[in-house]
């Protein structure tokens, strides 16, 4: 949910299947958010780290999932900041409030802010979801990065404290990846949630609305307590697919899975419109349990495609990769990795 959606009183929201708000409910809320995190690294294959794939690491990763949602309110540098990372606002033609489409969007955040103040749209406004995502799989990447290195060196040391070292920080960052990766899984569970991707992502709003869909504040009660009250673990994980790879740049990825996600705004508030969503009626459930499932995939696939770019990522300065470690190419590994000022 959006900083929008907090404005707005709960109270007032338009209740769907006689489902009550009693409290905020977040991006998915809780329940979403920890399904598309725990469901993804329950996916992952006997190749990925033993870690990601222990039972307190797949708890963690579900609660760390909720992160962004818990840090509003922080402040206004810090809310201005982050809140609009849960989402892009693209208008009926895709382009975010008729500025750039998916497939236009620069390089960098900072280009993007640019290129829409320069159509006089605030950034704010329109979002930076797809952003946010690539920063969190990059900081995923490095972190694996350091993970596989540590994990060699600790191996290979035979000095006792040095080995230690190797050890703690090794833990250290598992902590760190785990923490990462939950952020990550917020912001690719955002992704798969239409009303996040679009101008009409709290009912259609004051637009032209030929088909006549919902003007009512639909988002919070959808994707928080109906999905709470309807969906299970096993509806989401009865969704996720098979491992398809991203063979070309990350950042031409997330929009094609933004892109995909955004073609179910309209059979969203269909849905909605002929009452797939009432008590009882099993099409709402399918398609919120295909939209997370959807989610948990999504992030899966983006995990073993961090760790398979992990091997040749650079860590420490003069940056060098597990492939470099491997071959003896690291002059001082200690000072590499522990520092030399």
């Amino acid at each position: 949910m959006r900083i929008k959606l907090l404005r707005a009183s709960l109270l007032g929201a338009s209740l769907l299947a006689g489902v009550a708000v009693t409290g905020a409910a977040w991006g998915w809320g809780s329940t979403g958010h920890r399904l598309v995190g725990e469901e993804a690294l329950r996916a992952l294959p006997a190749y990925a780290p033993a870690f990601l794939r222990s039972p307190a690491g797949i708890a963690d990763v579900g609660e760390y999932a909720r992160e962004p949602d818990r840090w509003r309110g922080s402040g206004k540098v810090h809310d201005n900041e982050r809140d609009p990372a849960h989402f892009i606002d693209l208008d009926d033609d895709g382009k975010t409030l008729g500025g750039l489409s998916l497939d236009e969007l620069p390089a960098t955040r900072s280009d993007y802010e640019a290129a829409l103040r320069a159509r006089s749209i605030e950034p704010g406004k329109a979002g930076y979801l797809p952003y946010a995502t690539v920063d969190m799989w990059q900081q995923v990447t490095k972190d694996m990065a350091y993970w596989r290195v540590l994990t060699l060196m600790e191996g290979r040391e035979t000095d006792a404290s040095k080995k230690a070292w190797y050890r703690a920080d090794r833990i250290r960052r598992e902590d760190l990846t785990l923490r990462d990766i939950g952020i990550l899984a917020h912001y690719m569970g955002d992704a798969t949630q239409p009303l996040h991707l679009s101008i009409h992502y709290n009912g259609w709003g004051d637009f032209p609305n030929p088909q006549g869909f919902t003007t009512e504040k639909v988002h919070v009660p959808l994707e928080g307590p109906y999905v709470g009250a309807n969906i299970t673990a096993a509806d989401v994980r009865a969704h996720v697919g098979a491992y398809t790879p991203c063979t070309d740049k990350i950042e031409l990825c997330v929009t094609a899975r933004l892109k995909r996600s955004y073609q179910q705004v309209i059979p969203m508030y269909q849905l909605e419109k002929d009452g797939g969503f009432k008590d009882g009626d099993p099409r709402g459930k399918a398609f919120m349990a295909e939209r997370l499932g959807q989610g948990a995939s999504d992030l899966r696939d983006a995990l073993l495609d961090a760790w398979r770019e992990s091997k040749t990522q650079g860590v420490g300065y003069p940056a060098a990769s597990y492939d470099d470690f491997v071959a003896g190419k690291v002059a001082d590994p200690w000072a590499l990795l522990y520092g030399n000022d």
